[in-house]
């Protein structure tokens, strides 16, 4: 069952807060609304609803299981009842994150790499969840600092700025399944009806190679020591 809770303590124990949240919106905002006219509407939601599905059910999952919490935000959207509680305006980052990211890859490899073939999907997806590892090395411990979102001190292993080194794998494993399913979408022949139905169809397939992979990432980790 889906809570919405309202925190009455807006900042508390975070720095700088109203200024991300307004920036990140405003992006989430112009994003939206540039997908809806180049895209139309279906293609918009096809680019848009997967992501924030799955991010929330990780991002609520990481919060209930103790990995992190988010102090001082105004809107919070929780699956898992009283636990498992993440703003709202988390989730709608994660899409932020991954039409920039999904897009940079593109014209990158597009550039390098001109066949529009099934290596070229492969390529995109890679380099779009390189370029998120690279602006997570910079946000994620500026994020810590201003208390954005918070480690918890009962996480071991290798950190980089306090920010375990396994959250980088994350970014990586969440932004290239989803930019590779949504490539494969993207480029089916499938009318845009067929293409949204199967992107919120296959959300379960995705999220399920998602957590795979961040399951083996972390028995790796912990077999070397740095997790």
């Amino acid at each position: 069952m889906i809570w919405i809770e309202i925190n009455k303590n807006f900042g508390d124990q975070s720095n700088f807060l109203l200024p991300f949240i307004v920036v990140l919106f405003l992006v989430f905002l112009l994003l939206l609304f540039y997908s809806y006219k180049r895209y139309g509407i279906k293609m918009t939601c096809m680019y848009f609803l997967p992501i924030i599905i799955i991010a929330l059910f990780i991002e609520s999952a990481g919060v209930a299981i103790g990995r992190y919490h988010y102090p001082g935000y105004f809107l919070y959207i929780s699956i898992f009842g009283n636990g498992g509680a993440v703003p709202i305006i988390i989730i709608l980052g994660w899409s932020v994150n991954f039409i920039i990211f999904f897009n940079m890859g593109k014209h990158f490899v597009s550039r390098v790499y001109k066949k529009s073939n099934l290596v070229q999907i492969f390529l995109i997806s890679i380099t779009a969840g390189i370029f998120a590892v690279f602006l997570d090395l910079l946000e994620d411990p500026i994020a810590h600092n201003n208390r954005w979102w918070v480690w918890t001190g009962s996480i071991e292993g290798l950190k980089i700025f306090d920010v375990p080194i396994l959250n980088f794998s994350v970014w990586f494993t969440l932004i290239c399944y989803m930019s590779l399913a949504t490539m494969l979408i993207e480029r089916s022949k499938y009318s845009k009806n067929r293409k949204l139905l199967i992107s919120i169809t296959s959300i379960s397939i995705t999220g399920a190679l998602i957590l795979i992979t961040h399951g083996l990432i972390l028995r790796l980790f912990q077999t070397i020591g740095v997790s």
